[in-house]
């Protein structure tokens, strides 16, 4: 049996959910001084294989760091086992708003993974929060990793973003929902979605 909703359909439906929110809130939370990315691929992870089990699919699992391609794992795979020789390949990225010189260059790490290494999703996690009450929160529990340095005064980001993404013309790119967390300070999470 195949999973009806296309795999970038479902994924984009997991992080519109409720229950993706909390666990973003449990993330920033339990590990507001490190970059997030696997965390987050984790918890998508996650909620794959829980859907494809609550649905009584069998043939089909989420893998992290797998298949390898030419020395480099792929972030996240759906593999069915009835065609393993073809994973579906997701590339994640999760950056913050001032990388990239505000996102301007940012199409070269989507080329490098996305049309390079021939993913089937690109998903760019972007994370902004207020940057005085991270500096409380920072000082307040020892935090020395400055992770506020990278984000960015601006908002011109956001559109940058979609520049770059607009340079892929023969994919489509599904923006979600702003998600913002409270805790332990305001933090807002944008989700991009390029697929072939």
């Amino acid at each position: 049996m195949r999973y009806e909703l296309k795999y970038t359909e479902l994924i984009f439906e997991i992080i519109n959910s409720e229950r993706f929110k909390n666990g973003l809130e449990i993330i920033n939370t339990s590990y507001p001084n490190l970059k997030q990315e696997a965390l987050i691929r984790n918890l998508i992870l996650e909620e794959l294989n829980s859907r494809f089990l609550s649905a009584g699919i069998t043939n089909l699992k989420a893998f992290a760091e797998h298949p390898r391609v030419k020395g480099t794992r792929i972030d996240l795979s759906i593999v069915d086992v009835d065609t393993i020789e073809s994973p579906f390949k997701i590339e994640f990225k999760y950056q913050f708003s001032k990388d990239c010189n505000n996102m301007k260059d940012y199409w070269k790490v989507v080329d490098r993974d996305f049309e390079v290494r021939v993913s089937d999703l690109f998903i760019l996690i972007i994370s902004d929060w207020d940057v005085q009450e991270k500096s409380y929160f920072d000082s307040q529990w020892g935090i020395t990793s400055n992770l506020s340095r990278y984000v960015s005064k601006k908002t011109d980001w956001k559109a940058n973003i979609i520049q770059n993404f607009k340079r892929f013309e023969k994919a489509q790119l599904k923006e979600c929902e702003t998600i913002s967390v409270k805790n332990p300070y305001r933090t807002q999470y944008y989700f991009y979605l390029l697929s072939r």
